[in-house]
């Protein structure tokens, strides 16, 4: 099992996945405090979640969260390729804005993702080289924010963070002994 934090929560990856989609995934949901991330790197098929259908094509992403019921078909003449990483919140408080965005949505299908960091996900997880854990830890928190700066598209450009003189003062004072020339 592989874990990470993020935004004070402590989730575990309890496995990843992917591939060419050749059969119909039944309709399912999964338990509280899990969420499913789907990456379509190819293919076409069908997403059915909340009583709705998505046409998925290469570049969406969707996830699923707990008791969803949805499943997924998939194009016979062109399958579905997809990267899909099963994550479970095991600890934390929802008082971060971001997290709490993202443990409060069921489900949400977007457009146009950058799959990549799904895809180094994967090829970690399945080659396991020295220190993969990390990798994939440190790229599953990435993963999330982007995530949820598709959520809250207001924020994708960072006025959630403030800086301040008080949290710069190391770099402040060190600028200022760089750039002071003795007399």
């Amino acid at each position: 099992m592989i874990s990470f934090e993020w935004n004070g929560i402590k989730f575990n990856i309890c496995t990843v996945g992917g591939g060419i989609l050749r059969e119909t995934i039944a309709p399912h949901s999964h338990s509280k405090n899990s969420y499913e991330l789907h990456f379509i790197t190819g293919g076409s098929g069908t997403l059915i979640a909340h009583n709705n259908q998505y046409r998925l094509k290469k570049g969406d992403f969707f996830v699923t969260g707990p008791n969803l019921y949805h499943a997924q078909e998939t194009d016979l003449s062109n399958p579905v390729e997809d990267v899909f990483i099963y994550i479970q919140k095991i600890s934390g408080k929802k008082d971060n804005y971001f997290a709490e965005a993202f443990l409060n949505t069921d489900f949400y299908i977007a457009e146009d993702f950058n799959c990549t960091d799904a895809v180094n996900i994967l090829k970690e997880y399945r080659q396991k080289a020295p220190d993969y854990k990390t990798v994939i830890s440190g790229l599953s928190m990435k993963l999330l924010s982007e995530i949820t700066r598709y959520y809250l598209p207001e924020y994708a450009d960072g006025k959630t963070d403030s800086d301040n003189l008080y949290d710069n003062r190391f770099l402040i004072i060190e600028k200022s002994f760089l750039y002071h020339r003795p007399s």
